[in-house]
């Protein structure tokens, strides 16, 4: 499953609601003023863009109106014939990941307990599960599940050593998550929501989801020079019999406003970076309609561009090792965060996004090896 899926959620909890309504909002454009925009920025007619969009909206590429535009296939000097042939749409994403994944698999890396669980018992790095808010009755091995005010407050009521983020168990795209900054007998202090009591917690933000609740994962003391906020690399692999191929990685580096690394938050950015060795190969943030390509961060004015992530060969092989526990899923993807302590798995998709990959480099995702690899496992939407 992949990020494309949020927009087919049915939950109903508080800030899985409200978080769900802002994300929505961030697939709404305006044709008109998307095609004119185009027009003023390459100089040609409107009545052009819009025909060569709406081919590339019918072909098989089925690229959106919006995805045209940041991907800049209207200019004619940003991309040889071949490259803008090698884009694809969201909109794909689903039916290819269908096509060639085992969807037994889905439910493996979609119940994030169930993942963490299964990370934990191979010996991978994940972040401390302190339990699972729930009330459905559900059973969770190990612990209790937290039903209620009354059993949270008698978990956390004594304090914290450290801050705890809070996941909606079947979430995507960060829709739902919450970082709990302190809490005491009286209530807890919540990040970007302050003060509340455990009843007034349950009632706006939990309703009735559950959510896995874990120990916040610090970022190393390279990637806190730009961020507080726990940044994840994006780690796209297939697999097949030659082993593991990693055709894109991708940094989601943060604002420091946000409280999660996923794109569609305003501010958020991602860098490109090199599979073999490391590199941040580029800084790209959205402005507008169109992406915005930097030569430093933003909020901080440090230069990033040409640095090497650190712990990089320890994260190839956690990678390696995670991809292959997820065979089944032949196409799937690894988040994982840098601590000071090495990589730490934060969770595992069945599929990846091919947008993220498409943003960060500028670049189409469907190479001619890509293709051939999902064509190999029986893709019929993938073109030769």
């Amino acid at each position: 499953m992949s990020d494309a899926t949020l927009t087919a959620g049915h939950e109903t909890g508080a800030i899985v609601a409200r978080d769900q309504q802002r994300y929505s909002a961030k697939h709404e454009y305006n044709k008109t003023e998307l095609i004119a925009h185009a027009a003023r920025a390459s100089g040609r007619g409107a009545f052009g863009i819009g025909m060569e969009a709406a081919k590339f909206r019918k072909g098989r590429q089925k690229i959106e109106l919006d995805e045209y535009v940041k991907f800049r296939l209207y200019d004619a000097e940003a991309h040889s014939e071949q490259e803008r042939g090698e884009f694809i749409s969201w909109l794909l994403q689903n039916a290819i990941i269908h096509e060639v994944n085992d969807l037994h698999w889905f439910a493996v890396t979609e119940d994030k307990w169930l993942s963490a669980k299964l990370l934990e018992a191979d010996g991978l790095p994940v972040p401390q599960t302190l339990g699972v808010i729930d009330r459905t009755g559900r059973a969770y091995h190990g612990s209790a599940p937290l039903s209620g005010p009354q059993t949270l407050r008698a978990a956390i009521g004594g304090g914290l050593d450290g801050p705890l983020f809070g996941k909606n168990m079947r979430g995507l795209g960060s829709v739902g998550v919450f970082t709990i900054l302190s809490a005491d007998c009286e209530g807890l202090m919540l990040r970007d929501h302050g003060p509340m009591s455990y009843e007034h917690f349950f009632a706006s933000i939990i309703g009735e989801n559950a959510f896995i609740l874990q120990k916040f994962v610090s970022n190393c003391g390279f990637l806190r020079e730009y961020t507080d906020t726990t940044a994840t690399v994006r780690v796209v692999n297939m697999v097949d019999g030659d082993g593991v191929f990693v055709p894109a990685a991708v940094l989601k580096l943060p604002s420091q406003r946000n409280q999660a690394d996923n794109f569609w938050r305003d501010g958020n950015m991602l860098c490109d970076i090199d599979p073999e060795t490391g590199e941040i190969r580029t800084l790209v943030q959205s402005e507008g309609p169109e992406l915005r390509h930097l030569e430093a961060h933003p909020e901080t004015g440090k230069a990033i561009l040409g640095q090497r992530l650190p712990h990089w060969e320890a994260l190839r092989k956690v990678n390696e090792r995670v991809a292959r526990l997820h065979a089944p899923l032949r196409y799937q993807s690894t988040d994982i965060a840098l601590t000071d302590a090495g990589p730490v798995v934060i969770e595992v998709n069945a599929g990846s996004s091919f947008t993220l990959p498409q943003y960060a480099k500028g670049k189409g995702f469907m190479t001619p090896k890509v293709r051939q690899l999902f064509r190999s496992w029986g893709s019929k939407i993938v073109w030769e």
